[in-house]
């Protein structure tokens, strides 16, 4: 359990003796003056833990807090819909040099591009095979055939492309053909019209999101904790408050991972429209508390579990830290980046 989700609204992280302690504050016999009393919703040993992630109404203490900092855990804040707030982060790696050789990479154009360029390729080789898998047991969808070979055809041009600007415009434009084919692999009672977000209007686009920002902030977290800075990218621009090395990771992972989460968890019915609701703040949808404690409880099982089309026996969570640690060896020169690919 890298990463711990506290979505229960006004419970409270608190440190404990040797562990960490979710509670929540109860009134046992309604409305009075009766002293309310605790309820340990969770207890977790500090070493099992990379990240806390506050989703909504949850709180933590000053002690708790300190306590992340003490063991390396990072602390992060998410609204109800999913939206990032903000992050603490325990001091950074002491040895500079990894940062140092980001800096001259993303002040190199044609390293960059070349980085960008590996990103983006392997974003199409997974969408690819995540449309080829969805087409296995639709032989009938002829739209399936044509986005895989407008993407295959679009993977080839990849390298010929001479900026990283001009890369973003042709990335954006395959995205839009893969989601043409992937809302035909929606075949529950959430259906998937297309890509839409800011806000996500339907359940399906409100978990791809909610989804993509996990991951990101997942990821955020490991590329700091290496010694990277999560905020200077090789493709996305330096933009105030957004991860963008993080994005830059998150593009080779988005279909192998989130995507076919999402799908999973539609299809099998493990989440149906009644566990979405109106979000009156920021406008579409947003999981129910009900509906979000399935997402993290599913969510938490497929992350430990070994993914499947990779040929190897690593979880989503071992793959982000040797994607992490593959990213360090180029950067420092030690060996050319090997980007996740499904078989």
């Amino acid at each position: 359990m890298p990463t711990l989700y506290v979505t229960e609204p006004r419970s409270v992280v608190r440190r404990a003796v040797g562990s960490v302690v979710v509670t929540l504050t109860e009134d046992p016999d309604g409305p009075g003056p009766l002293p309310e009393r605790q309820r340990r919703l969770l207890e977790v040993e500090p070493h099992r833990l990379e990240l806390i992630a506050l989703v909504g109404r949850v709180h933590i203490t000053a002690d708790a807090l300190q306590l992340c900092l003490e063991q390396g855990i990072a602390v992060a804040w998410l609204r109800a819909n999913g939206n990032f707030m903000g992050r603490l982060v325990p001091e950074l790696s002491r040895t500079a040099d990894l940062r140092l050789a980001q800096f001259r990479i993303a002040d190199d154009e044609p390293q960059a591009l070349a980085l960008a360029q590996t990103f983006v390729a392997a974003k199409l080789h997974n969408a690819v095979g995540l449309l080829t898998a969805l087409r296995s047991n639709r032989r009938a969808q002829p739209v399936l055939g044509q986005a895989i070979g407008e993407l295959k055809a679009m993977s080839d041009a990849v390298s010929e492309t001479q900026s990283r600007e001009v890369l973003l415009g042709f990335e954006g434009d395959a995205a839009r053909r893969y989601f043409a084919g992937l809302r035909l692999g929606f075949t529950g009672a959430i259906g998937f019209a297309g890509r839409a977000r800011r806000p996500p209007p339907d359940p399906a686009n409100a978990l791809l999101s909610f989804g993509y920002v996990l991951l990101a902030n997942v990821l955020a977290n490991l590329l700091e904790a290496s010694g990277f800075d999560p905020y200077l990218g090789f493709m996305h621009a330096v933009r105030s408050g957004r991860p963008s090395l993080a994005l830059d990771l998150l593009e080779e992972l988005r279909h192998p991972v989130v995507d076919r989460f999402v799908l999973r968890v539609c299809n099998r019915g493990q989440l149906r429209p009644e566990h979405f609701e109106a979000d009156a703040e920021r406008g579409g949808v947003r999981l129910t508390r009900a509906g979000m404690r399935i997402f993290f409880r599913t969510w938490e099982a497929f992350m430990d579990a070994p993914l499947p089309g990779i040929g190897a026996e690593m979880s989503p969570e071992e793959l982000l830290r040797r994607q992490v640690d593959r990213l360090a060896a180029h950067v420092r020169d030690r060996a050319p980046y090997q980007p996740l690919l499904l078989r």
